[in-house]
């Protein structure tokens, strides 16, 4: 319950956070829309009352200075030669226009302006209907325009035939008029946030899945016997239930086979002792049920105790080659006059030409084969060689003979064991993969039941399993470990 309570406040925390990143990004846009539309529609205004003060030489109000022009300067806005004013240099840009209009009753009016930039020519083409329009919406529509972008230009304006004007309204439409802009701050906060919280959860997640990957392949290959504690507290403490989990459960097995141990070494006092008496019995069939009752009961116990061994899995795992694994236990039964051969695995012929010596298009380069193909895995090699010698001897009591091969790709390696047996399914011999598990021929093939048992403990704890198959002459058996 502490552990559901503790996700679902870091759910809502995530929740929380996310929602006020999404809030503050938003106010912060709005902000800075709302404050440039305020600036725009100050200008506007602005463009308003300079009309006005154009018209009736009243002052221009806060923000704009007009200054009119007079003599020399007055002439030459006349001829339109406004880059030889004073403060006008020849590569700046001149933006000319003039706004028309009339009245109720039929004057037309007229607005002369002509707006000097340093390095801006400004798209008068924006100001729709200039034509037709009264002076001063024609004017805000200009300052309007003006404040919409950040320069600093000087605006030199006549109404009708009546002086020019040089008005410096910077204060109202220059860069340092414009509000500060946070779209782009609000737009960087909104998505570093966001990838930072994602980042959280994908880690957290992805947290979670590693270590239930280690647990789905738990083993030889990749597992262990105890987890370092890593990730969020929940995790920690799965962790921890776990590593708890497993070292009972090792406890168990070995207080298991030191049971089991004690058993069998108290056990072989009186089952020598029985022999010893077995001896004196001069019924011969008789004495020899009773050694062979004797030799089923210590080899169930030791095969028994074969099993636990194996389910404790204390051997350290090591990288070999499987091929040469394989090709020594082979080797240990053809030595002793057991009919078990290892089939060759074909390896790729290696063709190509050579600039230094060419002998023809298509030669081939000399090459090496090698003795064995590469094929290396981590593994217990004790315990492979012991599930791999059960599956040989199975093959030899029910097959009468064993053919060994070995195959690999990039993710796995599979040992084959065909036998030449006939008369048995292999879902039946699936069935006796668990423990103390015979077959039909109970009573005309001896063995304890477990071997089977014991080599599919062993494919587990690899990481790999234990199949069985119609082979070519009889049934297959296939040992598969993750590469």
């Amino acid at each position: 319950m502490a552990n559901f309570s503790s996700l679902k406040m870091r759910l809502i925390w995530w929740i929380l956070s996310a929602m006020a990143i999404g809030m503050l990004a938003t106010a912060m846009w709005m902000q800075s829309i709302t404050a440039w539309e305020r600036h725009l529609n100050n200008a506007y205004i602005s463009g308003l009352r300079l009309n006005h003060s154009l018209q009736t030489n009243a002052p221009a109000g806060e923000g704009l200075i007009l200054t009119r022009l007079s003599g020399q300067d007055a002439t030459l806005a006349d001829a339109g030669l406004f880059t030889k004013l004073p403060e006008v240099l020849a590569s700046d840009y001149i933006t000319r226009l003039s706004i028309n209009t009339g009245d109720s009753d039929g004057r037309a009016n007229r607005m002369d302006i002509a707006i000097v930039a340093s390095a801006l020519q400004y798209p008068i083409a924006k100001l729709k209907g200039s034509e037709n329009k009264p002076t001063g919406a024609g004017l805000a529509e200009l300052t309007r325009l003006l404040a919409s972008y950040c320069a600093e230009p000087i605006v030199f304006a006549r109404f009708e035939q009546g002086y020019w004007h040089k008005i410096n309204g910077n204060a109202i439409w220059g860069c340092d008029a414009a509000p500060l802009d946070l779209r782009l701050p609000a737009l960087l906060i909104a998505v570093v946030g966001l990838m930072i919280l994602f980042t959280l959860a994908i880690s957290t997640t992805g947290t979670f899945q590693s270590f239930a990957q280690m647990l789905a392949n738990q083993g030889v290959r990749r597992g262990t016997t105890r987890y370092e504690r890593e990730g969020p507290e929940e995790l920690g403490m799965i962790i921890d239930a776990i590593n708890d989990y497993l070292e009972g459960q090792q406890r168990s097995l070995s207080k298991r086979a030191m049971f089991l141990s004690g058993v069998s070494h108290d056990l072989g006092t009186p089952a020598t002792r029985l022999r010893l008496r077995a001896e004196a019995i001069k019924d011969e069939t008789l004495r020899l049920k009773i050694n062979g009752d004797i030799d089923h009961m210590t080899g169930m116990i030791m095969s028994v105790l074969t099993y636990t061994q194996t389910e404790i899995n204390d051997e350290p795992p090591r990288t070999i080659s499987l091929f040469s694994l394989v090709d020594s236990v082979v080797a240990d039964y053809q030595d002793a006059n057991q009919n078990v051969t290892l089939t060759e695995t074909d390896l790729p012929k290696v063709t190509g030409r050579t600039i230094l010596f060419s002998g023809g298009e298509g030669s081939e380069l000399p090459k090496k084969q090698t003795p064995s193909p590469q094929i290396v895995i981590t593994a217990q090699p004790l315990a492979l060689k012991r599930a791999l010698s059960n599956l040989i001897d199975n093959a030899l009591k029910y097959g009468r003979k064993a053919m060994v091969s070995v195959e690999a790709n990039s993710v796995e390696a599979h040992i084959h064991i065909d036998d030449f047996g006939i008369g048995i399914e292999p879902a039946e011999i699936q069935r006796l993969t668990s423990p103390f598990q015979r077959g039909k021929n109970i009573g005309k093939v001896k063995g304890s039941g477990i071997g089977l048992a014991i080599t599919t403990t062993i494919a587990e704890q690899h990481g790999g399993r234990l199949e069985f198959s119609k082979g070519q002459f009889g049934i297959r058996a296939t040992l598969t470990l993750p590469r």
